[in-house]
C-alpha cells in the first residue's frame, strides 16, 4: 500500500518519501499560512508510491453532493484513452473508511507560461483542450469550470521558477508535450447527450466567463451548447490576438460564442471543424512564433466589443463571413439590462411560465419568439 491515512485528518501522505525540489522549511512556511488563514493545498496531496513515482492524491466530495465519484470512476474505466484525449490520467480510486479518494500521476500547472512559442503550439494546445470536451461530452459529462487552472501539462517544476526550465520548451518543440483537464467537482453527469436543465444551474458555472444564454430569463438552457460557449470564451481570452497568423480562429471563435444556439459548434463540430482547418495549414505557418497577450487582464470576447475579423484578407472574409458573430440588436440590449435587475429578471420568467403554462403546443413557438435573436426585436 502506498499510501495511509492519519487518524484525525482526512489529508494523505506517502509511505515513501517524495523527492524535495528545493530547500523549504515546511513547518515554518505552514506557521505562516495558518497565522494568514491559508491552506497549504486546496487540490491535493503529493506523495510517492513504492516505486517512488511522483502521484498527487485528492479526496473526493460525497456522492450526495456532487456527482464527482461516479465521474473519477467513469474515467477510471477508460483510463486507456484518457491521455489522448486531454484529460489527466487516472490510477486508481480508492475507498477507505467511507471515503474516496482518486490517485493521479503528478502533473505540472502554468501549462502554458511565457516563452517564445509557435503557433502550431498554440494550436496543438487548443486541439487538446477541444478532445477534452468532446471526450466528456460524448460522455454525458459537462465540467463547469472551465479554466487555465484547470488544465495541466505532463512535466513539472519547482512552482514559480518553471519559465526558467528547460526541458519544457524542449519536449514542446518535439512535440511531447501534453495537456490535461482536471478537477471535476463542480461537473454534472447528465442522463442523455441531450437534454436541458433549469436556467438557475448555469449559476453554479465558475469557469472564467459565461455566455448570455440564460442572460433573458430563460427558464432553462442547454448545458453542453452552454459548455461550448464557455469554452470559447476561454479560448478568445488567451488565443484571440493570434488570429492574424491563424486566420480560421476568427469563424472557429464566432461560432463558439454566437448568441445564435442553433448555429454554435457543439463539442464534435468543433473538433472537426478545427481538424479540417488546421490540416490546410503550412509548416512554415505553423512555425510562426506566436505573440504573446502583454496587456493587463483578459481581453473582451464580445463582438460587439472585440473584432476578431479586423484586418484579415477581403478573400478570406468574403469565405467565412457568414461564420462572424452577429452583435446584439437594442432590443437585446435592453432586454440583459432589464433581466440584470432581480425584479426584471422575475417579471420575464414569470412571463415564460405563463406562456409555457397555457397549452403543450403553443409554448414551443412563443417561447421561440422569447429567445433572444440579434438580428430582430424580441419583448
Amino acid at each position: 500500500m502506498f499510501w495511509k491515512r492519519k487518524s484525525q485528518e482526512l489529508s494523505l501522505e506517502g509511505a515513501t518519501p517524495g523527492q524535495e525540489e528545493c530547500n523549504v522549511n515546511w513547518e515554518a512556511r505552514k506557521a505562516h499560512m495558518k497565522k494568514k488563514r491559508m491552506k497549504l493545498t486546496p487540490y491535493g496531496n503529493l506523495c510517492a508510491d513504492v516505486q517512488g513515482r511522483h502521484i498527487a492524491i485528492k479526496k473526493l466530495r460525497n456522492a450526495d453532493e456532487t456527482d464527482e465519484i461516479h465521474i473519477y470512476q467513469l474515467l477510471l474505466e477508460k483510463k486507456e484513452v484518457l491521455v489522448e484525449n486531454g484529460i489527466l490520467p487516472i490510477i486508481d480510486v480508492l475507498e477507505y473508511d467511507g471515503q474516496y479518494f482518486a490517485v493521479m500521476p503528478r502533473w505540472g500547472d502554468d501549462p502554458f507560461f511565457s516563452i517564445p512559442t509557435s503557433i502550431g503550439n498554440v494550436l496543438h494546445y487548443i486541439r487538446c483542450l477541444l478532445k477534452a470536451i468532446n471526450f466528456l461530452h460524448s460522455n454525458r459529462i459537462v465540467h463547469r469550470d472551465l479554466k487555465e487552472n484547470n488544465i495541466l501539462v505532463n512535466h513539472f517544476g519547482t512552482h514559480g521558477r518553471i519559465s526558467h526550465n528547460l526541458m519544457r520548451p524542449k519536449l514542446l518543440s518535439e512535440g511531447r508535450l501534453m495537456y490535461g483537464l482536471f478537477d471535476f467537482d463542480l461537473a454534472l453527469m447528465l442522463p442523455s447527450t441531450e437534454c436541458c436543465l433549469p436556467s438557475r444551474q448555469s449559476f453554479f458555472v465558475m469557469s472564467i466567463g459565461v455566455p448570455f444564454d440564460t442572460s433573458h430569463g430563460e427558464l432553462d438552457y442547454d448545458p453542453y451548447k452552454f459548455e461550448m460557449g464557455c469554452l470559447g470564451i476561454v479560448l478568445c481570452q488567451m488565443f484571440q490576438h493570434c488570429i492574424p497568423f491563424a486566420h480560421f480562429l476568427a469563424p472557429f471563435l464566432d461560432r463558439l460564442i454566437t448568441d445564435r444556439l442553433e448555429l454554435r459548434l457543439t463539442a464534435k463540430e468543433a473538433l472537426a471543424f478545427f481538424e479540417e482547418m488546421h490540416a490546410k495549414l503550412t509548416p512554415e505557418q505553423l512555425a510562426v512564433k506566436a505573440p504573446i497577450y502583454t496587456l493587463h487582464g483578459y481581453p473582451p470576447w464580445q463582438p460587439d466589443k472585440y473584432d476578431r475579423w479586423k484586418g484579415l484578407p477581403d478573400e478570406f472574409i468574403a469565405e467565412w463571413g457568414h461564420f462572424k458573430a452577429p452583435k446584439p440588436s437594442l432590443g437585446t440590449k435592453l432586454l440583459r439590462w432589464f433581466c440584470h435587475r432581480l425584479w426584471g429578471e422575475r417579471i420575464v420568467i414569470n412571463i415564460r411560465r405563463f406562456v409555457r403554462f397555457l397549452t403543450p403546443y403553443v409554448p414551443a413557438s412563443l417561447d421561440y419568439l422569447f429567445r433572444v435573436s440579434p438580428n430582430r426585436l424580441k419583448i
